[in-house]
């Protein structure tokens, strides 16, 4: 797809490619340009009905297959993006593109082991394209496999350290492996790049609370509630950082939030206060446990 620079070269485009369409109406070429246009330009329904007819007149090309299918998806039609981008894979097995456009509708569908196959697949083939890497990464993440997800991280930022929303993520990874030394270094960048990110801080004080380090950790929960990120497990983290160190109106704090917030994880924070204060810190006194 030729790069436009303004709206008047944007419509240009397509007035010529409608224009194509006008006059060759039988061409699945036609169609198929108009309809990639359409997807370039984010006009999905159009790009819909144009490579429903491409793909009628030129079944055999794999890109108004796909075209098709990426347009469906982003309508939010998965079930129906499932028939092209299976077919884009059957005629062109080894372009990436279309590996991974399967592997996010089959995402979509909640086959995600089934989509881990084909994102893999899509990484082997272009194994320097970092856009299946994060997709799969994001695949493990939900079956859990955390190893597997922040392995996948690492290499996306190792080939393009620039994707600044991936040193939150990865750091977020090693914490659910209990890995928080680990994860310091990959949120220190996150906020040192996305100053604010208040996940990115709320992660950042988790790990220094996990690795001993609460009075950096409670500024850093802090700036991540300043920053509009109130989820439960900040929280509880927040909570026990507040114990630790006497802070019993942010204990208490942290415990009104959860009540109204997320109270199935308001016990959580009881139980970690329970571990500190057997564990000798400061919490007993904050408890009365």
């Amino acid at each position: 797809m030729t790069q436009t620079n303004t709206p008047e070269d944007s419509r240009k485009v397509l007035v010529e490619l409608e224009e194509f369409v006008r006059r060759e109406p039988g061409s699945g070429e036609a169609w198929g340009r108009l309809g990639c246009a359409y997807n370039y330009f984010e006009a999905y329904d159009l790009a819909c009905a144009a490579l429903e007819k491409a793909v009628q007149l030129a079944p055999r090309e794999a890109m108004y297959w796909h075209g098709l299918g990426r347009a469906r998806l982003d309508l939010g039609r998965p079930q129906e993006a499932l028939a092209p981008a299976r077919q884009a894979v059957e005629l062109e097995p080894r372009r990436p593109q279309a590996r991974l456009l399967l592997g996010r509708v089959l995402n979509r569908l909640d086959n995600v082991p089934l989509a881990i196959v084909h994102l893999q697949e899509a990484v082997r083939l272009d194994p320097k394209w970092t856009t299946p890497l994060v997709d799969l990464a994001w695949a493990y993440s939900t079956l859990r496999d955390y190893a597997a997800a922040g392995a996948c991280f690492e290499e996306a930022l190792r080939l393009e350290p620039d994707q600044l929303d991936l040193w939150r993520e990865l750091g977020g990874c090693l914490l659910e492996q209990q890995k928080p030394a680990r994860a310091v270094p990959p949120l220190e960048t996150a906020v040192f790049l996305q100053p604010e990110d208040g996940v990115a801080w709320g992660l950042l004080g988790c790990a220094y609370q996990q690795t001993g380090r609460t009075a950096e950790a409670a500024p850093a929960f802090a700036r991540g509630i300043d920053l509009g990120c109130r989820a439960g497990w900040l929280w509880v983290w927040a909570g026990a950082a507040a114990a630790a160190l006497g802070d019993r109106e942010g204990l208490e704090r942290a415990r009104r939030e959860l009540r109204e917030r997320d109270p199935e994880r308001a016990q959580e924070l009881e139980d970690l206060l329970r571990r500190q204060a057997a564990g000798g810190r400061d919490a007993e006194a904050m408890t009365g446990t």
